[in-house]
């Protein structure tokens, strides 16, 4: 059995929807897969096939893991393990046999795209599967939230909710509506390149609270809520894309952006319709709206820049 699991980016409103303000959000086609076999043993094989590591637990030994406390040789391991151990505890049933899963992924990891919720809610869709016990959407989601909130001390419900239902997602107050209609239609017709640009120098929660003390925040906050609201009613690849670029102009006052970040954005805005940084900064990835008669200039002048380069489309 095969489970394929998209990624995510954000096209609109980070930062600001840490205050309330709204963000959209968008299932991409670079996935994570899960190939996941019954075995005739009580025990469970996990094979990370990126990192080529592997592990043999007893079913037993996983029912009652403290993920606060695993040995540092099973660290690698943490979100699959909480998948497992939460999904067989909610499941509620005395598993007859084992599995043997293994784990390989397209997405780059750290840098804002979701790599770890993929990894969870592929995992938690896999282990209800085996067991002819599949879940209902908001179930997985809510799995996969309290996986990620227990592995990371703290979560959102961004990563696990767009990953499991795909599409748009727009995201306020920790809730979300999922987006149809004319505007889903609107980005079914839309090619974005994903830039891995350069590591993230600091984590999620240091950008947040750095973000934190910048005085006239609320202000930016509200003209990227107003972005938001434009762009929602965008059915044009150049207003689109001229949406992200002032976004990302507004993030950069809010000092998330970098040097690297800011040139490879001017490069998405002369050959492409429109680019910005996706995620919480400090480095990571930069999300390119593509204007496909430029897209092998565009490709060009980002093979320059020592770039990794990943072509997507909303997935749903």
């Amino acid at each position: 059995m095969i489970v394929e699991t998209p990624s995510k980016v954000i096209l609109f409103g980070e930062h600001a929807v840490v205050y309330g303000y709204r963000a959209v959000s968008m299932a991409i086609n670079l996935t994570s897969t899960i190939k996941i076999n019954k075995i005739n043993e009580r025990k469970i094989i996990l094979n990370l096939k990126n990192l080529n590591k592997s592990l043999s637990l007893d079913l037993n030994y996983i029912k009652d893991l403290n993920i606060s406390n695993l040995d540092n040789n099973l660290s690698d391991f943490k979100y699959c393990l909480c998948a497992i151990r939460n999904t067989l505890n909610y499941l509620d049933i005395e598993p007859e046999f084992g599995f043997k899963m293994e784990i390989s992924s397209k997405i780059p990891v750290s840098c804002g795209l979701g790599s770890s919720a993929s990894i969870t809610v592929g995992t938690i869709r896999a282990v209800s599967k085996i067991y002819n016990k599949p879940l209902k959407d908001e179930e997985v989601a809510k799995l996969g939230y309290l996986v990620e909130r227990e592995v990371q001390g703290k979560a959102s419900i961004t990563d696990t909710s767009t990953i499991t239902y795909k599409g748009i997602l727009e995201i306020k107050n920790n809730k979300f509506k999922k987006i149809k209609g004319s505007f889903e239609e609107f980005l079914k017709s839309c090619k974005f390149l994903i830039v891995y640009v350069e590591k993230r120098k600091k984590k999620t929660a240091e950008l947040v609270n750095k973000v934190a003390k910048i005085k006239d925040k609320d202000i930016i906050f509200k003209e990227i809520d107003e972005i938001v609201e434009e762009a929602l009613k965008t059915k044009n690849k150049e207003d689109f894309g001229r949406l992200m670029t002032k976004n990302h102009e507004l993030l950069k006052k809010l000092n998330v952006s970098t040097p690297k970040l800011d040139k490879i954005v001017n490069i998405g805005n002369i050959y492409g319709y429109g680019a910005k940084l996706t995620g919480a900064g400090g480095g990571g990835c930069i999300i390119i709206l593509v204007n496909e008669e430029k897209e092998k200039d565009l490709i060009k002048e980002l093979n320059k820049e020592n770039v990794k380069i990943f072509k997507c489309e909303m997935m749903i």
